[in-house]
């Protein structure tokens, strides 16, 4: 059904041969585009979850325009030539102009909406790229994946100020969508150097011995090293934002009050930062300086949230505890 409503776009812009829509016919063409890249999305919180082969491949979009501002999409305007002049002044960019501006590392001023299209298709190629048998060996897509990423993060601060802010009770200034799809970047970051197919794969199945299972087989993969500690720094945002919260809070609302993002996305760093404190407490190597400030920076805020009293000696358990506690209760599960 989407597929074929963007078939129809098409035919309709090309019907225009490069005459401005007017404000009616212009909101059936956004409506259209973003309901596309809403099931984009989702698709890639499918992969994302249960290792599913999306079903819509990003060489679908080319020169399909971004989401535009909500001030665009919410505009009042009744008038035609004000309206004319209002979409002359936001120029939307294409889906393949901003991809190519990240792998470029040029900055983008683009809508909160548009940022998670693009982090939901940078997390999509880094997934392709550890699903492909040269990955291995191919240390430059890897460097420019990591460099699209990093041109992503640093165009947050350029994003359209959203008029339209959602109001949540949520830890975040700015828009919703911006904050959502954070939780997508660090789940990408990490999956750079981390590969859970394993515990994706088991997922699928509900079987929640296999998936435990699963995880514990899982350490093999936390490597040690100073990227690493890269990705232990993202998987401590991820916690320290549920922590300062309150975790019970979390659990209960952050679904229902954030998104389903940051449950979902979560779960891969969760295990990443229990198996790495794990190693760190058993390996025979010793920890080097960096592990140890970044081990001490976890258990610290751990400390303060259960005010001195970890009910483990050992951090991993506590992470583990903590987390397992917090599933349990959040309810997109089913």
């Amino acid at each position: 059904m989407v597929a074929g409503n963007r078939y129809e776009l098409k035919l309709r812009q090309d019907a225009r041969d490069g005459a401005l829509p007017s404000r009616a016919e212009w909101v059936e063409d956004e409506g259209c585009r973003r309901t596309y890249y809403a099931v984009y999305i989702f698709f890639g919180l499918l992969t994302l979850t249960y290792n599913h082969t999306p079903a819509i491949s990003f060489n679908e979009f080319e020169d399909l325009q971004l989401p535009s501002s909500e001030a665009l999409w919410n505009s009042k305007v009744t008038d035609d030539n004000a309206w004319y002049e209002q979409l002359k002044a936001s120029p939307g960019i294409t889906f393949m102009v901003a991809h190519d501006h990240l792998f470029q590392a040029e900055t983008l001023n683009y809508s909160a909406f548009a940022t998670g299209v693009m982090i939901n298709t940078l997390f999509l190629e880094v997934w392709y790229q550890k699903r492909s048998p040269e990955a291995l060996q191919d240390v430059v897509t890897e460097y420019k994946l990591r460099l699209a990423l990093e041109t992503w993060e640093k165009s947050l601060d350029l994003c359209e100020p959203e008029a339209d802010a959602v109001p949540l009770s949520a830890p975040h200034k700015g828009h919703p969508l911006i904050f959502n799809a954070q939780a997508m970047y660090r789940n990408a970051r990490a999956r750079l150097e981390v590969d859970l197919k394993g515990v994706q794969e088991a997922l699928r199945y509900h079987d929640h011995y296999e998936v435990a299972a699963a995880m514990s087989k899982a350490r093999d993969r936390v490597k040690r090293s100073s990227e690493m500690i890269k990705v232990i720094q993202e998987c401590y945002n991820c916690i320290e934002t549920a922590v300062r919260q309150g975790v019970r809070w979390v659990a209960r609302t952050s679904p229902t009050n954030w998104s389903i993002e940051h449950p979902l996305c979560g779960m891969d760093l969760m295990i990443t930062l229990t198996l790495w404190l794990y190693r760190l407490e058993h390996d025979e190597e010793p920890a080097t300086e960096e592990e140890m400030a970044m081990y001490h920076k976890v258990r610290l805020l751990f400390e303060k949230e259960s005010e001195g009293t970890l009910n483990s000696p050992q951090l991993s358990g506590t992470v583990a505890h903590l987390w397992g506690s917090m599933l349990d209760e959040v309810v997109v599960w089913g």
